[in-house]
């Protein structure tokens, strides 16, 4: 059984969910989902005055998922995101059953309020090991209703063990995600590495050589353009190197960075669907990602070593463990833009060292992070935890 609150939109957790279903019922297992949408909430007001309940307590979710439970008798319940509408207080109904639990940790909210560790003052580790009054001291939503809502949802998860007790084992995308929950509490022996993975038909539709004998050209940056995901870092490096070319590709936060005042070699390409997001990849030098914050495992990553295509990326969180420095990737020191732009200048003066990254990037998808791998690592876990 699969349990999954979807956002308000499209999220990569959401798209997490369907490959991990699909995956599964290709190797013959009977899947069936519980999911609940925020956009079942309504309007913003009253929307976050019924999240704030339902995200402590939701008697309805509780009785849905008993009763599905009583009808599939599942082996199994798999969750990921809890919040606001199936809220975490499902848990101890599953375990009243003795059926095992396990968590997908998409981001960092079993210790932070926000799951970022982030807010407008930067990188925050405040809410660490119960302090989660801190998310409303510093008002880390900018909102202080909602800071509110979050920091008292995750005191009361915490204080009731709906986590700490319920859930068998959690699958952590990184070593340093893994690390975070152990530091705050959460047993080592029940914490898994299991990262994220690019799903075979994905990697087919694209055939089998994208070795980069094509001539490659810029760099492309591909997410929102806000604070959090460093656009005025790369927007900056850009500044500096005149001469090369930029794609910016992604929605905009208007109130932090001007489209209309971009230097004159940086393209902004808007929202992009699939398609040309692939085509992009296949015919820029390198990916730049220049994150502010810890991010569990950013699918950009997979897609661009579908591609054989290089990526840039600050060294920091999890992303070196991905970014393997000198291999398929560089690595620049967090929000240095001067240091970004010399990186930039070096795969510009060298495209073979490009080339070869981006081979080697597609050799180390093909063996840690396709689904066979996953699949193969996950039902271990699985078997050991049946037994």
């Amino acid at each position: 059984m699969l349990l999954h609150n979807h956002y308000g939109s499209h999220s990569g957790e959401s798209t997490v969910l369907d490959v991990h279903h699909a995956l599964l019922e290709k190797h013959g297992h009977d899947i069936f989902r519980y999911t609940r949408s925020s956009v079942e909430l309504g309007d913003k007001k009253s929307g976050m005055a019924k999240a704030f309940f339902t995200a402590l307590y939701n008697p309805h979710s509780i009785r849905e998922v008993r009763e599905i439970l009583r009808r599939h008798k599942p082996d199994i319940v798999h969750i990921h995101n809890m919040y606001p509408l199936l809220s975490p207080s499902v848990l101890p109904e599953i375990k009243r059953m003795g059926i095992p639990v396990i968590m997908t940790v998409h981001n960092y909210r079993l210790i932070c309020p926000n799951g970022l560790f982030y807010n407008k003052e930067g990188i925050c580790e405040r809410c660490s090991n119960g302090r989660e009054w801190n998310c409303v001291f510093m008002n880390c939503e900018e909102n202080m209703l909602k800071s509110l809502g979050y920091g008292l949802r995750n005191a009361y998860a915490r204080l009731l063990g709906y986590y700490l007790r319920n859930v068998d084992v959690y699958l952590c995308l990184t070593d340093f995600q893994k690390n975070k929950l152990v530091k705050n509490g959460y047993p080592e022996a029940r914490c898994h590495v299991l990262p994220n993975f690019m799903d075979e038909n994905h990697m087919l539709s694209f055939g089998d050589d994208h070795s980069g004998r094509r001539e490659r050209k810029g760099f492309l940056f591909i997410g929102r353009l806000n604070r959090q995901k460093g656009i005025d870092v790369i927007v900056d490096a850009a500044r500096q190197c005149p001469d090369i070319k930029f794609m910016l590709a992604g929605s905009v936060d208007a109130s932090f960075i001007d489209t209309a005042s971009l230097p004159s070699n940086v393209k902004w390409l808007g929202v992009i669907g699939e398609e040309r997001k692939n085509e992009e990849l296949q015919s820029a030098r390198a990916l730049l990602f220049a994150s502010r914050s810890y991010e569990g495992f950013p699918m950009v990553f997979l897609e661009a070593m579908q591609q054989c295509l290089p990526v840039v990326a600050p060294d920091m969180a999890g992303y070196p463990e991905i970014v393997r420095n000198g291999v398929n990737g560089e690595l620049f020191p967090p929000e240095n833009s001067a240091a970004l732009a010399k990186l930039i200048r070096k795969f510009e003066s060298n495209p073979h060292r490009s080339q070869e990254y981006g081979v080697n990037g597609r050799e180390i998808l093909r063996k840690e992070y396709s689904g066979d791998v996953w699949y193969e690592q996950y039902m271990a876990i699985v078997s050991a935890l049946l037994r």
